[in-house]
């Protein structure tokens, strides 16, 4: 059956046997479902029906509306003109200002060092205390006034 067509038209024949056995299998499907569950009988509910009449009534209904008047208003217009002025101005000249340089003075600033104490452990070995050196410490500073 296949071996005389094209392979364009051979797919296209197999894609179609394929959908048609889907569905096949798809309504078989359905159908044992429906087996299985048995009779099922329905039961009566209650159910509320309400109904709504809409009835239309034509009606006219009149709007006042404004109308408008036409009025001419005189207005005057200045057109301005542009009138140069000289204006004398001062203009400052730049003067040169000698500035001091600062110069560099050392001034000694002493440091203290904390004496350092070491708790004894043992008895037996002296206690000896290291006495608070201060050693000179010098620091440039600057100084404005010449």
């Amino acid at each position: 059956m296949f071996k005389n067509m094209s392979g364009k038209q051979r797919t296209r024949q197999l894609f179609l046997l394929l959908i048609v056995i889907t569905l096949l299998c798809y309504i078989l499907g359905i159908f044992v479902l429906r087996l299985g569950r048995g009779y099922v009988r329905p039961t009566p509910s209650p159910t509320a029906t309400r109904t709504a009449t809409i009835t239309l009534t034509p009606t006219i209904t009149l709007t006042p509306y404004l109308t408008r008047t036409a009025t001419i208003t005189p207005t005057s217009t200045e057109t301005p003109t542009n009138t140069p002025t000289a204006t004398p101005t001062n203009t400052l000249m730049a003067t040169s200002t000698d500035t001091p340089t600062p110069t560099l003075s050392p001034t000694p600033s002493p440091s203290i060092e904390a004496p350092t104490v070491q708790v004894p452990v043992d008895t037996s070995i002296p206690i000896t205390e290291i006495p608070p050196t201060i050693s000179p410490e010098v620091t440039p500073t600057t100084n404005i006034n010449p």
